[in-house]
């Protein structure tokens, strides 16, 4: 697998494995996310399978599995601090990506975000809560990776399973 596809799938999971319930708009507990990606080098996303035992132990350990066609599946626990934070953890602690300019407007979020280091780029995400268990989103995203630049676009489908937290919450891998 090549370095520009690594680096793809890195900044997409540091986005992806803490996007968040909003105050009063989610429950504590174990959430699963489902995104869809297209734009360039999305073709390239690793199966799964084929990556070594320890890479596919690492994201397994942390909720995350690949799907046919650019897409990922992946679970993290939302704490009952976190849902009722005015902010939700859009990124990991150790994420090179960042949130800026958020906004809450009624059941509705939106927040920009930059990611800099080992891939550098600047992305906006759009999330509706339509209910306590459930949220859809879109994001588009402008990276450079290894000198190239990358567009893409991801949708986001996320449902609640279950107030037991049985991976580890956003910050805490």
């Amino acid at each position: 697998m090549n370095t520009f596809c690594v680096a793809l799938t890195a900044a997409a999971c540091a986005v992806l494995l803490a996007p968040a319930a909003l105050a009063a708009h989610g429950k504590a507990g174990t959430w699963e996310v489902t995104t869809k990606m297209s734009g360039g080098g999305m073709a390239g996303m690793p199966d799964m399978s084929k990556l070594p035992p320890a890479a596919q132990a690492r994201m397994k350990a942390h909720g995350v599995s690949m799907n046919a066609g650019g897409g990922m599946t992946s679970k993290f626990c939302m704490t009952a601090e976190q849902v009722n934070a005015n902010k939700p953890p859009m990124t990991r602690a150790d994420s090179p990506c960042k949130t800026e300019n958020m906004k809450v407007a009624g059941h509705s979020f939106s927040a920009d975000i930059v990611c800099t280091g080992k891939v550098n780029g600047r992305g906006h995400t759009e999330m509706t809560f339509d209910s306590p268990e459930h949220y859809s989103g879109h994001q588009t995203m402008t990276m450079t990776v290894n000198g190239h630049t990358i567009d893409h676009e991801m949708t986001m489908d996320a449902r609640w399973l279950t107030p037991a937290c049985t991976v580890p919450a956003p910050g805490k891998h």
